[in-house]
């Protein structure tokens, strides 16, 4: 029996680990630790750093193709740009709805007409303006422009009654008997101070430019900034449409992508349609 317990204690299956091993092994798990942590942490960087990227660059795409759009759609000789300190808009007047007039005299002030009715008749227009040729006149409600009381059926097919307020002089006549109904003015501004872009809708006509207009404001984009004029209009001329160029810097004002301010600028150019 002695020994058998002999044989036992001496037993190489029945060592343990010494405590240098012991001391080796923790001492490699935990460089494996460290390394891996460092790889998972690079990782983990390199995905929001791109995710980021991704979401600026799309953000401003975005905010680029929303304006040219509205622009595209605008009253002739209605856009407007500048900048009042830190906030640089570009304003125009969306139109609502658009037809061929039939019957209104060369000259002299009309208080109604009639027109091709493509949906007019369910317009909900407030202003309706003939032959628009300068910006001025356009926002200052006057030569060009007229209030509209009721668009109804005239009683001839395809045709409605345009009526209006009281009588209106316009200055000019369309030489396709052109005319457009609108509503109000909408603005896109940045404001510099805080990276916003901001689209503004549903205020008054106004002589003088707003920056920004009082109210109707609805934020479209952030982390921007202005390196020049955001928006630089240049108007028509008998040889070419109006051009809109827009200048933006596009940088993540939330977090450095990767320790430093990674940043991009956008230059892009919207070609006006002016023919009234």
């Amino acid at each position: 029996m002695a020994n058998q317990l002999q044989h036992l204690s001496v037993s190489g299956d029945q060592r343990g680990f010494s405590l240098l091993e012991l001391v080796i092994v923790i001492a490699l798990v935990g460089i494996m630790a460290v390394s891996l942590g460092k790889l998972t942490s690079n990782s983990v960087v390199g995905y929001v750093d791109a995710k980021d990227r991704n979401r600026l660059s799309q953000s401003t795409k975005w905010v680029v193709e929303r304006i040219s759009r509205d622009l595209r759609e605008a009253i002739p000789q209605s856009v407007r740009a500048g900048v009042s300190g830190n906030i640089h808009c570009v304003e125009f007047i969306p139109i609502e709805n658009s037809s061929t007039y039939f019957n209104i005299p060369a000259t002299g002030a009309i208080s109604s007409f009639t027109a091709a009715n493509f949906n007019l008749s369910a317009s909900s227009a407030a202003f309706v303006t003939i032959m628009p040729i300068n910006t001025a006149s356009l926002y200052a409600g006057s030569g060009t422009v007229g209030s509209v009381a009721s668009i109804a059926g005239s009683g001839t097919p395809n045709e409605v009654l345009v009526t209006l307020s009281g009588p209106t002089n316009f200055s000019g006549r369309s030489p396709h008997r052109r005319f457009f109904l609108f509503n109000s003015p909408a603005s896109y501004c940045l404001d510099d101070s805080n990276g916003q872009m901001t689209r503004y809708s549903g205020y008054a006509l106004a002589a003088s430019q707003p920056f920004p207009p009082a109210s109707g404001g609805q934020l479209i984009g952030e982390n921007f900034s202005a390196t020049s004029t955001v928006f630089n209009y240049q108007a028509n001329t008998l040889a070419r449409s109006g051009l809109l160029q827009i200048n933006l810097h596009a940088q993540n004002r939330g977090r450095s992508l990767s320790g430093n301010q990674e940043s991009f600028d956008v230059f892009y150019e919207v070609h006006i349609r002016n023919v009234p």
